[in-house]
């Protein structure tokens, strides 16, 4: 009986943290072409990004140098194996959050006149964790 009861008390904890949205946590969600998609993580906005992080398998995190950045204004496009754009946003941070459907994704990064890009495949249930590093200005 105490396992049992320990067992459901524990299944309700982990509930309570899956259950975390973000506008609990003071994050707007966004949404264009069916996929939702959440930017920030400045200040304390990065801690409720840790919260939240399990309901978007795609992490985009900007860098500079190889140091984190405070960036406003990346532009964001997440493009498909047929080169329509899924998502294309401006980024409000360094964290940038999509949910698309499983399948090939080409993520084209650009910020003060640099352009990056990387093609991932997200599939089932695997997060896709990228780093976009911006070489500092000369």
């Amino acid at each position: 009986m105490k396992k049992t009861l320990l067992g459901v008390v524990c299944l309700l904890a982990v509930g309570q943290v899956l259950a975390v949205d973000e506008a609990s946590v003071g994050i707007k969600v966004r949404q264009q072409s069916g996929a939702n998609y959440v930017t920030g993580g400045i200040g304390e906005d990065a801690e409720a990004f840790l919260e939240i992080s399990p309901r978007y398998p795609i992490h985009l995190k900007f860098q500079q140098g190889g140091r984190d950045i405070q960036a406003k204004g990346v532009q964001v496009k997440v493009i498909d194996v047929k080169g329509e754009s899924l998502v294309e946003a401006t980024a409000e941070g360094p964290l940038f959050y999509v949910n698309p459907p499983s399948g090939r994704w080409k993520f084209e990064i650009a910020w003060q006149g640099q352009t990056l890009t990387q093609t991932k495949d997200l599939t089932g249930r695997r997060y896709l964790d990228l780093v976009f590093d911006f070489k500092k200005p000369e």
